[in-house]
């Protein structure tokens, strides 16, 4: 699907660039955490159920997500990443036997991101001195820490993960794969790419185009559902060719042709075998090599948060009712009708663009999210502007 991983959690967890935020994307800034916590927006969270999918694509066995052999100290390695380590410290570890780990780093009290890459690269230096080959020196890497993390992201995904599961299910596809999610953005709407990758699911532009996805003013990559959707359907695709779930999620990151590429050439549908491929290293990438153990790492840490988190909660859904615009509009009506809190027009609405919010007329047909409080007053509103739209036509005849 895309070479590259670059939502906001895989940035932090496999060292690929930052994400680019528009400079006056007052959502992307703050992230859809900016609601908060609030007692009434906070739910009992619930242990996932992966039941009952016997019938469901590559499940057969019941058994589609163990870990494959050879790779369990790798997902381990992920395990206390997302558990044992906050966003305030780190690791310096092998990033080729990345369980070997060598020190924990401490950034607590730094606040600036060059002292903390001074004390990175201070601790690595250190390490290296005691090092006796070159290949071990240049394989020295820092992982940061995502406790605090998942704990939000397992947090969040209440508001979409019920119906991300929904979608799944219908579509006969195991519902493990939705916690690529967390995987993705951590379940952050607003995630977004210095390379295009957008949305819940980090989808890329040229992915997206041909299923007519994106135009100026609307990006259904960064609508929750949708995105789900197109997720669903290329995951399917990607089983399709490779006909293994391991292989299909790691081509959700490298690409399935890469994949299927590379089994054909070392001559085995073993993940844990290619990984450990040593001609095969340079092509995969760290991002790669590393995505189907993290994601099995997701689905532990979430489906034993009780065991590894002392809280854990969820955040009911968003207290929304969608509605079909049946005339053009401007975005500024829509953030009336979030009495002009634009933050949350953009959480609800996270599919509308840039453009879209700087004045570009929205389409009718568009679905948007309004509170449900304010539905009524949305469709009086929206009869006003197609009886004076329909009006002026009138007149223009």
């Amino acid at each position: 699907m895309k070479k590259l991983s670059v939502s906001i959690l895989y940035t932090v967890l496999l060292g690929v660039p930052t994400v680019g935020l528009a400079q006056d994307d007052i959502a992307a800034k703050v992230v859809p955490q900016i609601l908060g916590r609030s007692p009434e927006e906070i739910r009992p969270w619930r242990a996932p159920v992966f039941s009952e999918q016997s019938s469901a694509l590559g499940y057969s066995s019941g058994n589609a997500f163990a870990v494959p052999k050879g790779m369990e100290k790798q997902v381990q390695f992920w395990v206390d990443i997302y558990t044992k380590y906050s966003s305030e410290e780190g690791v310096i570890h092998d990033s080729e036997k990345v369980e070997v780990v060598y020190e924990v780093v401490d950034l607590k009290g730094l606040k600036t991101e060059r002292e903390k890459q001074k004390k990175i690269d201070e601790v690595k230096k250190a390490i290296a001195e005691r090092l006796s080959t070159p290949e071990e020196k240049e394989r020295l890497r820092f992982q940061l820490g995502q406790k605090d993390k998942m704990q939000d992201a397992i947090f969040y995904s209440g508001r979409y993960l019920e119906d991300m599961e929904k979608i799944f299910r219908e579509a006969n596809l195991p519902i493990e794969l939705t916690r690529l999610a967390f995987v993705e953005s951590s379940f952050n709407i607003m995630a977004r790419s210095k390379v295009g990758a957008s949305g819940i699911w980090q989808i890329m532009p040229y992915t997206a185009r041909p299923y007519k996805m994106i135009s100026p003013v609307v990006d259904k990559r960064n609508h929750p559902i949708e995105a789900t959707k197109l997720a669903a359907r290329l995951l399917r695709n990607n089983y399709s060719m490779l006909e293994s779930w391991p292989l299909a999620v790691t081509g959700y990151n490298h690409g399935p042709t890469g994949v299927l590429k590379m089994t054909r050439d070392y001559e085995t549908r073993e993940l844990s075998e290619l990984i450990q491929n040593v001609r095969s290293r340079k092509s995969f990438g760290f991002a790669s090599r590393n995505f189907y153990a993290s994601f099995l790492a997701a689905i532990e840490v979430e489906k034993n948060a009780g065991k590894y988190f002392e809280s854990v909660v969820w955040s009911k859904p968003l207290n929304s009712q969608d509605l079909k615009l049946p005339v053009a509009i401007k975005y500024k009506d829509i953030v009336g009708w979030f009495d002009g809190d634009d933050r949350k027009a953009q959480i609800f609405n996270p599919h509308l663009t840039h453009k879209a919010r700087q004045g570009h007329l929205i389409p009718a047909k568009t679905i948007i999210a309004v509170p449900k409080d304010k539905y009524n007053v949305a469709l009086i509103s929206l009869a006003r502007k197609d009886r004076t739209v329909a009006m002026e036509d009138k007149k223009g005849r």
